[in-house]
């Protein structure tokens, strides 16, 4: 396993390093790893914080695979933790990491509640290692949201998506968390990522409006019937007006 930033961070704590290096363990040395876990997530220090964080976020990826994250007891620790880091001073020398750990360990968990720190979060970035995770949690936070949606959230996620100075991987993903929101907001976004050259973000703009049909049918049509046949993910699109068709 990794902890990415954190594996490599010099604590100046021999206690707390421990524990860091407890996380690290192969599983034929026996680990502690749950009461080092505890230790770190609850010792009041940045760095130590985000490494339980960071660890967090590990398990809850390796329950993709089926066995669920065995630190999920603590998931309600682990969102109030990652809130105290993002309101904090972020770590110089972290360039970034530290915020984020934070947000990818909220990734599944962030609550509606939680929208000013994402926001704030995905304005004080420019294409850094936090963008991924700050995505990831808008698009958890707004799902958790009822409708409308937070409406600074859903206008930063819009602003950089249709940044085109921004690079595309990170534009695609903030419109990508939009699917999320079900607001007028976030349709009228939607429609003008629609207009956009590049077909990954018309692709997102469009699985946005599936949640519109009753206003934006015939701009999706258009859209569709102008797509190769095999586009990625067009299918879904496709799948929502025969659906929808299908009902009337």
């Amino acid at each position: 396993m990794t902890l990415g930033y954190w594996e490599r961070h010099g604590f100046d704590d021999p206690a707390v390093a421990a524990d860091r290096d407890e996380l690290i363990k192969s599983a034929d040395q026996n680990p502690d790893r749950c009461a080092a876990f505890r230790n770190l997530l609850r010792s009041g220090r940045r760095d130590a914080v985000c490494t339980a964080l960071e660890y967090f976020h590990y398990e809850d990826r390796q329950a993709r695979w089926g066995f669920g994250n065995p630190l999920d007891e603590y998931a309600g620790e682990v969102l109030d933790r990652a809130r105290w880091v993002l309101r904090g001073t972020p770590l110089p020398a972290a360039r970034g990491q530290d915020r984020a750990s934070a947000l990818w360990a909220i990734q599944n968990h962030a609550e509606a509640a939680d929208a000013p720190l994402i926001t704030a979060a995905l304005r004080a970035v420019d294409g850094d290692v936090v963008d991924d995770g700050a995505v990831s949690a808008a698009g958890q936070c707004l799902y958790a949201c009822d409708v409308p949606e937070d409406g600074e959230l859903v206008a930063q996620l819009g602003a950089m998506a249709l940044d085109e100075d921004r690079p595309l991987r990170v534009r695609v993903a903030c419109a990508g968390a939009l699917a999320s929101a079900e607001s007028d907001q976030a349709a009228e976004i939607a429609v003008r990522l629609t207009d956009v050259p590049e077909r990954e973000l018309q692709l997102a703009g469009a699985l946005v409006l599936t949640a519109h049909l009753d206003t934006h049918r015939p701009l999706l049509e258009r859209l569709v019937a102008t797509w190769p046949p095999n586009t990625p993910q067009a299918d879904d699109i496709r799948d929502a007006l025969a659906e929808v068709g299908d009902e009337v």
